[in-house]
């Protein structure tokens, strides 16, 4: 007779290598499936879960997910199997190479800008004077076109990442009509950030353009204040930022240089489990992201995780239950005010009135 639980006690990150599946370790106690970043082991808990997917279970149910086999299938193999001690390697990132052509002329990125997202030339300004927004060419398969290339910048102010918006429609190219890419070699913890004064707090956004949308809809609000675009939903981004926020208050990058960036997730749960920075830091992080499940899903595994955080959601629409902050920027720019409509209501009152007054005078 098997005995379940010394079967459940197989190691289960080396059941991962006999499996040949690949990890990389985050920390003593974590590792992480390199083709998914949401996928965690727990070596504590000889346990696993894949965020993205919402599976999680022990070394069995690891066993049956990854190699597609029975209950009574995976027991066998776990009883069976010689399973050697794996060794892991530290996240090695190399320095981002920006490759594309760069133009000396905006106009085409700002006409974009301005009549597709319907930003204001302050809002593209505040950005470019960070040197976040640049016009370059994409070539792929012959075909050249202009893009909007937005810069991620580290804490040395080094170009580390940038992630493209194509200007021009391509609907037989495209799924979404337009190139939206993240160019090959970026570092995709630092995202998109913009300065507002010395940062006391981080807002997070999933894009740039979301991102300036929000910027331009709370401009009198903001102040101190670092404006993050996760580009995307990524826990590993706001961790940066949370830890190089600490740094620049200590004046000393010198941990987060050293840092193996593939474990800033792990560092972000040290912070919040052993020290006070998130007491001693009121409103720290603001979420601003998309108003739809996704978004939602994210902003609860966080509470889940005990992180405090405000969330600045834009009002969903009620039409496909979703939203995003361009789409409450266009919406705001568009739809006449209340006041604009009892002042349109008042003049053709008016009109009305003098109407019926020139009737009765037979004019």
């Amino acid at each position: 007779m098997i005995a379940l639980e010394t079967i459940k006690k197989k190691s289960i990150v080396d059941v991962a290598g006999a499996l040949g599946v690949p990890l990389k370790r985050l920390s003593s106690t974590l590792y992480e499936q390199v083709e998914h970043d949401s996928f965690k082991i727990f070596t504590n808990t000889n346990t696993f879960k894949w965020f993205s997917r919402d599976i999680q279970g022990d070394v069995i149910d690891f066993v049956q997910l990854m190699a597609g086999v029975s209950f009574k299938e995976a027991i066998h193999f776990l009883d069976k199997g010689d399973f050697p001690e794996q060794e892991f390697q530290a996240l090695k990132l190399e320095p981002f190479r920006y490759y594309l052509p760069e133009s000396t002329d905006f106009r085409t990125a700002r006409i974009y800008l301005k009549t597709i997202r319907h930003l204001s030339d302050e809002t593209i300004n505040t950005f470019g004077r960070q040197g976040l927004l640049e016009q370059g060419k994409w070539q792929s398969d012959n075909q050249t076109e202009p893009v909007v290339v937005f810069k991620s910048i580290d804490h040395h102010g080094r170009l580390v990442g940038a992630s493209l918006q194509g200007i021009e429609e391509y609907p037989n190219r495209y799924e979404r009509g337009r190139l939206k890419k993240i160019m090959k070699g970026s570092h995709g913890y630092a995202g998109v950030s913009l300065t507002i004064g010395k940062p006391k707090r981080l807002v997070f956004a999933e894009s740039v353009i979301d991102l300036m949308s929000y910027y331009e809809c709370r401009q009198a609000e903001l102040s101190d204040v670092r404006l993050v675009s996760m580009e995307g939903l990524k826990k590993s981004v706001i961790a940066y930022h949370v830890i190089r926020l600490a740094s620049e208050e200590k004046g000393d990058f010198g941990f987060l240089d050293d840092l193996d960036k593939g474990q800033l997730n792990h560092y972000l749960d040290v912070i919040l489990q052993t020290t006070k920075y998130f007491q001693n830091h009121d409103q720290l992080l603001t979420l601003a992201v998309d108003n739809d499940e996704a978004g939602r899903d994210f902003i609860e595994k966080l509470k889940d995780q005990s992180f405090p955080l405000e969330q600045d959601l834009p009002p969903l629409d009620l039409l496909d239950g979703k939203s995003d902050w361009n789409e409450e920027l266009i919406r705001r720019k568009l739809e006449p005010s209340l006041d604009d409509w009892l002042c349109q209501f008042y003049e053709e009152g008016r009109q009305t009135s003098y109407s019926s007054q020139a009737l009765a005078l037979d004019l």
